[in-house]
């Protein structure tokens, strides 16, 4: 799965969480714009401008692949749908800045938000997205080697039983 679909699926799954957290009870006006204000200090709402022409190109890729003949029309289309729904960030960092709100105070979102602003918080965004690729690919094996074990042992101990897996 490549990095702009993984980073898609995360936010397409916050939007998610952040609808069913609305819809059981709203923060306060307050709470939602300190997180806002997070969430766009975090870099979060940047990642929004990188993966929209990631997914855009994949997706031409693939109109283009079904139709290579009306390429320039494809591309042209592609272009315009995507300007049209790019004009549409601010939805998604709200539902987002509902996530934060609903589970951080509106001090603490403000906090946090200066830390960001600070050139430490700088720093942390400008490599977070290789941090939690890098360990995402150390949790994966890890998560390998040790399911592997458990296996490995269960069997062992219904062997001991006498269930030979």
């Amino acid at each position: 799965m490549t990095l702009a679909r993984r980073l898609l699926i995360a936010v397409l799954f916050s939007a998610a969480l952040a609808h069913v957290a609305t819809a059981q009870q709203r923060p306060s006006d307050d709470a939602l714009n300190a997180a806002r204000g997070l969430v766009e200090a975090s870099g979060a709402a940047a990642q929004f401008d990188q993966v929209m022409p990631l997914l855009a190109n994949q997706m031409t890729q693939a109109f283009v692949g079904l139709a290579p003949d009306r390429a320039t029309e494809i591309r042209e289309v592609m272009a315009e749908v995507v300007k049209r729904f790019s004009a549409r960030k601010s939805e998604l960092i709200d539902e987002i800045a509902a996530i934060y709100a609903d589970k951080i105070s509106a001090d603490d979102l403000r906090e946090i938000t200066r830390f960001y602003q600070t050139g430490a918080g700088r720093r942390m965004i400008e490599v977070l997205p290789e941090i939690t690729r890098r360990a995402a690919a150390v949790g994966q094996a890890w998560g390998q080697r040790i399911g592997a074990e458990i296996a490995q042992e269960t069997r062992r101990e219904l062997k001991k039983r006498g269930i030979d897996l």
